[in-house]
């Protein structure tokens, strides 16, 4: 039997607040203009009666949550969605995010960029930092976290059946940030000491496009962000680099960053360059917050940030 307020129960907000959630799932899992259950599918799969189902609907309604149309029993269809306030009346659970380590212009543009729409939303969240984009991955694919941000060569196709946004061209890897580090002193010599991250797929990729295996040149297991160190430290002779902020600026070591010359090479940039954004499929109201992200014009924000820590560097330099 349906508890009222004040019929001995607990309370309305307490006892409407499973309907709330479940209504809310599936109002941001399926988005705007969808059909929710029908009160009989709610019936079967939650044990939520009719009159709780109507209640919960008025109290996201009141609270401009969300707009519901009926259709009879065919059930009701989604209007507008505030996703922050269906998120709040339903007590969703935080997002937890993971993302690359930060350090290049496009990744702490694409973090801050997320980080302040999530906020604006109203949605809480938290932050982590992981290196190799498999890995993240595999973190999301197993619900250890709930968005992983990774390129488009870790996550197209997505694997994952789960909510899922693909950001344009360049938003992972801008045009000419993906370099080739050598020692400046050694640029007229043919590089065959090559740094190669096996841990991360794209850095495979990168490396085998410009230095191909059957071109005579050795592998050597370098981790992708140390790869101007190993250099420096005579190591390796040279090794793909995703470029970053650094507090000594690469020349003044004695080192220099030429563009990839392969046709090989801009094809693999061409696959990986996208930043997708891949949640865990086990919760699907992910599907509304990713879509409600402003990040369709962060590509400017990137260039922009990119621009000036090269102009920086120049001043430096």
């Amino acid at each position: 039997m349906e508890n009222e307020r004040g019929s001995g129960g607990p309370a309305l907000g307490t006892a409407l607040q499973p309907a709330v959630r479940r209504i809310v799932t599936d109002a941001l899992a399926r988005g705007a203009g969808a059909t929710l259950p029908t009160n009989a599918e709610y019936l079967a799969a939650h044990g939520f009666g009719a009159g709780t189902i109507q209640r919960a609907l008025n109290l996201l309604r009141e609270r401009g949550a969300l707009t519901i149309t009926s259709h009879g029993h065919r059930g009701r269809s989604v209007g507008a969605i505030d996703v922050g306030q269906a998120w709040q009346a339903a007590g969703l659970a935080p997002v937890r995010l993971l993302l690359p380590p930060s350090g290049p212009a496009e990744i702490d543009v694409l973090e801050q960029a997320m980080a302040e729409g999530l906020t604006d939303l109203g949605i809480p969240h938290t932050v982590h930092h992981r290196g190799g984009g498999a890995g993240r991955l595999r973190s999301v694919t197993g619900g250890e976290h709930d968005v992983a941000l990774v390129s488009g060569g870790v996550g197209l196709p997505v694997r994952v059946v789960g909510p899922a946004r693909v950001l344009g061209p360049g938003t992972y890897y801008a045009p000419g940030r993906l370099v080739v580090v050598r020692r400046a002193a050694a640029l007229d010599r043919t590089p065959v000491r090559i740094a190669i991250d096996s841990g991360s797929p794209d850095h495979v990729a990168l490396t085998r496009a410009e230095f191909p295996e059957d071109s005579g040149v050795t592998y050597r297991e370098t981790p992708f962000p140390a790869v101007p160190a190993a250099v420096l430290r005579d190591e390796v002779d040279a090794g793909i680099w995703h470029i970053q902020r650094s507090v000594i600026p690469l020349d003044l070591a004695g080192l220099a960053t030429q563009q990839p010359r392969s046709a090989a090479s801009l094809t693999a940039w061409q696959h990986l360059s996208s930043a997708v954004l891949v949640g865990w499929s086990g919760r699907p109201e992910l599907t509304a917050v990713l879509g409600a992200l402003p990040l369709d014009d962060v590509a400017p924000a990137q260039l922009a940030a990119v621009a000036a820590e090269e102009a920086e560097g120049e001043r430096d330099s």
